[in-house]
């Protein structure tokens, strides 16, 4: 059985999602070039430099991108769900961990 990626929640198998990922849906979505685009003027619309993302950063950037109309919205808004279900998970596991406490 392989190891899986440090960011993912054990039990899981649910990763946070990245900066990258971001982009992919956009480039899925616009096309490579307009997704960059996109994601760079997000980026500075929510004070975040876009580049390697810390996860608090990628969520600010990700509600900024869910206030776009149509389907950079959409993508946003999903971003945000798979960052706020990350953490809960996280949270979840590192409590059971603990014994419950």
């Amino acid at each position: 059985m392989s190891t899986p990626p440090h960011n993912v929640v054990p039990g899981y198998a649910l990763a946070a999602p990245t900066e990258q990922d971001a982009i992919t849906f956009l480039a899925r979505a616009l096309g490579a070039d307009r997704a960059v685009s996109l994601w760079v003027r997000t980026c500075q619309d929510a004070g975040v430099r876009s580049g390697k993302l810390a996860v608090d950063e990628l969520e600010r950037a990700a509600l900024a991108l869910s206030q776009h109309e149509g389907v950079a919205g959409v993508i946003g808004n999903s971003l945000v769900i798979r960052l706020r279900t990350y953490r809960l998970l996280e949270k979840t596991r590192r409590h059971q961990g603990e014994g419950g406490r």
